[in-house]
């Protein structure tokens, strides 16, 4: 906890204590609530809406993505066991020539861990050493892949990391010049080294730094027209296209939970270097590709495959107009019986770089993109907010939560390497209006956000309540506010993955969050409209139903909870230019999204959590997007 949140809580523990609750003068009781042995008390709190720009947060419950991590394309893995259990390890694209990886344990101050990987000097790579792909096998034996000392062979638990690379720009052996390929390392240690494997894998190949992962000249099936479709009918072969260079980027390890199954997905060049697909196959182990089991994923510019094949225009992938030429990036994910493929869209350098998602029954398919329009975005920033990009990703399970770390870099800057830095946010399945339970991320953000329950101890509680609200409009329902999903970028309607927000009837709203039993409060966030014109300027007031350790009641209050408009109100110069400033108003203004107003506080064991929020001034109406309740069951 840094200084000042100390000094101010200290401060307000001076307050007279009854039952280890603060007290004030009033003793009113307040009867919606239930009945209070203390009457009304002031609960001493940490109010963030004064610090929230300056980063003065507490690290041991929030998180913020501050960029500082220059990875872009990264990936991250938490370690649950072993001699590193309860750490996250991350790499991404650095340097271009070598990757490094850097380690924390608590999500929010990195440093470099181990060694990392530097290639060979016998590499077949000559530069663009891009988007590696971390992953740990807790069932990978040392000896299958010749780690370890003489005696370790029948040790198991390894660390794999899958990246491309690209060839010299002139001939060497039987590889095509500045073609990328991929590539594997391995360690026994997270933070490495890693290694290339050297020995024969189980298709008789020899393999070294030397020699790619995939052999271009094996992946010609039968029809080799099959590997390139095009909308160009002047395209030449697909084989003979490929012949020519193009290449494999973006790997992407995936184990199946239900067999157990190795596959890998990746990103291929087709008919012109602008045009990427998802490719995937099946592996015999890390080191072997079954070839036979080469499968096309995704077609660019439609829902299947098949649509793209036969040229049926009823199956175009349309997301609000968006260049849809390049599908990349791919990361598979299994929940529930359903395999979902989620996969960038567009460059690295545009301004949105969103993340979309397919979803199967089987690993390599056939896949069905989700539209834009049924919630088929998983992450995207909007159109009009200060960061671009969130696109190429991987995801991470820590405990019972999943998280996408993706990378942005700001307005003013480019995609380049040195500029892109990794950022995390909460991702959960939700029904869309068609039945289906698609991904959808909170992000992403650049506001104070919690940190998994791994690491801090607390989740959010709030959607175990039931909740309520006055003064609902016409078809809002309260429901919306503990659902865990937060709407982003609302001028982006394809954006929003059709995440409704709970809209008041007039001035204000009182919400109540009714639990079945008391739990324990750590925490409160109030997540404002993504509509300025909508946004509240502070909560006027909460009210919680407590009980102390002695049995006895009282209503705990939280008087004007501010928030902090200057560190979530986006920067207009990001937006507009100078001459176009001066006709600017407040009315103009972007609520950068996932801001909330927060509260923290010393545990308290509540029951009823009670908001009252009044409309901003100058607003057109009132929204409140989701209400988080950091804290503990039982």
């Amino acid at each position: 906890m840094n200084k000042k949140l100390k000094r101010l809580l200290a401060c307000l523990m001076c307050v007279c204590s009854v039952g280890g609750i603060m007290t004030g003068c009033g003793e009113d009781k307040i009867d919606s609530l239930g009945e209070s042995d203390y009457g009304t008390v002031a609960l001493p709190n940490y109010n963030y809406a004064d610090v929230a720009q300056d980063g003065n947060y507490n690290r041991n419950l929030f998180y913020r993505n501050d960029l500082e991590v220059k990875y872009g394309d990264p990936t991250t893995i938490y370690v649950d066991e072993g001699e590193w259990a309860g750490t996250f390890f991350t790499s991404g694209t650095s340097t271009g020539k070598s990757y490094n990886i850097s380690m924390s344990k608590n999500f929010v101050d990195w440093e470099l861990a181990g060694d990392g990987y530097t290639p060979a000097k016998n590499h077949f790579g000559y530069d663009c050493f891009w988007a590696p792909q971390l992953m740990y096998d807790k069932d990978a034996r040392w000896g299958d892949y010749n780690k370890g000392e003489e005696g370790e062979e029948d040790k198991k638990g390894l660390f794999f990391m899958y990246y491309c690379a690209k060839t010299s720009p002139e001939y060497v052996g039987s590889l095509k010049k500045s073609t990328n390929y991929l590539a594997v390392a391995i360690a026994t240690q997270p933070g490495g080294p890693y290694t290339e494997y050297v020995g024969t894998n189980l298709n008789g190949t020899r393999m070294d730094a030397s020699v790619p992962l995939f052999n271009i000249e094996y992946i010609n099936p039968a029809n080799p027209d099959a590997l390139c479709t095009t909308l160009d009918d002047n395209a030449v072969s697909g084989w003979e296209l490929y012949r020519e260079g193009r290449s494999f980027i973006d790997p992407a390890p995936f184990i199946d939970p239900v067999t157990g199954d190795k596959y890998m997905f990746f990103c291929r060049n087709r008919c012109a270097d602008t045009t990427n697909e998802i490719w995937g196959v099946k592996m015999k182990d890390w080191v072997t590709p079954d070839y036979t089991t080469v499968t096309r994923i995704t077609a660019f510019g439609f829902l299947t495959v098949e649509g793209a094949e036969t040229g049926d225009r009823n199956q175009v992938y349309d997301v609000k107009g968006y260049t849809l030429k390049i599908d990349e990036g791919p990361f598979a994910y299994y929940k529930d019986g359903t395999y979902y493929m989620t996969f960038s869209i567009g460059s690295t350098n545009d301004k949105l770089y969103p993340v979309g998602q397919a979803l199967a029954t089987s690993p390599l398919g056939p896949y069905t993109k989700v539209q834009g329009a049924d919630g088929g975005i998983v992450c995207s920033p909007g159109s009009d907010w200060d960061m671009n990009s969130s696109g190429h990703h991987s995801f991470i399970e820590v405990g019972d939560e999943l998280w996408i770390v993706y990378h942005s870099y700001p307005v003013s800057s480019s995609g380049s390497i040195g500029n892109r830095g990794q950022g995390f946010d909460r991702v959960f399945l939700h029904a869309n209006e068609n039945g289906k339970m698609v991904l959808h991320a909170n992000g992403p953000t650049k506001t104070i956000q919690p940190l998994p329950e791994v690491v801090s101890g607390y989740k959010n509680i709030a959607p175990l309540a039931t909740v309520t609200a006055t003064n609902a409009a016409e078809g809002s329902d309260a429901k919306w506010l503990n659902d865990n999903l937060i709407l982003m970028h609302e001028g982006d309607s394809f954006l929003n993955d059709r995440i409704p927000e709970f809209e008041v009837e007039g001035d204000h709203t009182v919400i109540t969050l009714d639990f079945n039993d008391y739990v324990t409060a750590r925490a409160i966030m109030v997540y404002n409209a993504s509509n300025f014109m909508y946004t509240f300027t502070g909560v006027e007031k909460i009210e919680m139903t407590f009980r102390d350790k002695d049995g006895k009641t009282g209503i705990a209050t939280i008087d004007n909870l501010g928030f902090c408009v200057d560190a979530n109100i986006v920067p207009l110069d990001f937006i507009y230019s100078p001459d176009e400033l001066e006709d600017i108003d407040e009315t103009y203004y972007t609520i950068r999204s996932g801001g909330a107003a927060i509260a923290e506080f010393n545990e308290i064991s509540v029951n009823k959590i009670r908001f009252t929020i009044k409309k901003g001034e100058k607003r057109d109406g009132l929204k409140v997007n989701e209400i988080v309740v950091l804290g503990k069951t039982a």
